[in-house]
């Protein structure tokens, strides 16, 4: 018997694969930089950091090619199907330039972005969800790691064990509210099993490309990985949008900006 939160199982990985080909046509666009441009290096910072969020999404998808997905499963893939539209948007942005991006969230009006954020909260609202997820992260990044391993597995260590911080936020909450600021635990969950798959394809590859893959996984998690544990709105908080979206929107602009 099913629970009204549960979703279908395998409904969510559709999403990431055509999320992830995405991302792939969207990073083909990136610029390659020459030594000679001006600013090569702080572009070229920009290009890898787009670049490791592809590598992410491709070691995903081989480490979950395998699996039959249950619904618990479903809602974590659905995390990491935000994550993956949100670097889509992203990696656009540095290959086109804002002018030439879709609109939010692949091309989902903020709406109907929401209505996915807010389908998975509902979900993690169930005590029984947040701990299945939490405890399916926990097996996906599996034992500390020896060598310079260690740094990302230790990010990623401290960001699962901040779940753990918050989870009285989230479990029980009315999605109503905790779905206003839900987009931080859905971003959460989806690049911590994206750190994961990175971690777990170093041991699979040979000595030099292992050590890439370190690499990649390290500055994964720093980019990723290292912000405060994902807190819930509150009921205070959503009022306090409100009021702040009635002032901006009926303030009249106190001056004209010219130019010179």
């Amino acid at each position: 018997m099913t629970t009204e939160c549960e979703v279908p199982s395998g409904r969510e990985r559709p999403g990431v694969l055509t999320a992830v080909a995405l991302l792939e046509e969207a990073a083909a666009g990136l610029p390659r930089v020459p030594d000679s441009h001006p600013g090569h290096v702080s572009l070229g910072e920009e290009v890898c950091d787009r670049l490791l969020d592809l590598a992410a999404a491709r070691a995903w998808l081989r480490v979950t090619a395998a699996a039959s997905p249950d619904a618990t499963d479903d809602v974590m893939h659905g995390c990491v199907r935000w994550a993956v539209q949100e670097d889509v948007v992203r990696t656009r942005a540095d290959a086109m330039g804002a002018e030439g991006t879709q609109p939010v969230r692949e091309g989902h009006p903020v709406d109907s972005a929401h209505q996915l954020v807010t389908r998975l909260i509902t979900s993690l609202a169930d005590a029984a969800y947040y701990d299945k997820v939490c405890a399916r992260l926990r097996t996906v990044l599996g034992r500390r790691p020896d060598g310079r391993a260690a740094a990302a597995w230790d990010i990623a260590d401290e960001a699962l064990r901040g779940l753990g911080a918050t989870r009285g936020e989230w479990v029980g909450g009315d999605p109503a509210f905790t779905a206003a600021g839900g987009w931080v635990l859905v971003d959460r969950i989806g690049r911590l099993q994206l750190a994961a798959a990175l971690l777990s394809e170093v041991a699979n590859l040979p000595e030099a490309e292992g050590l890439l893959c370190i690499n990649a996984a390290r500055r994964y998690t720093w980019n990723w990985l290292r912000q405060p544990p994902p807190e819930a709105a509150t009921e205070i908080h959503v009022r306090r949008t409100g009021e702040l979206v009635r002032w901006i929107r009926s303030a009249a602009p106190s001056a004209q900006v010219t130019t010179a």
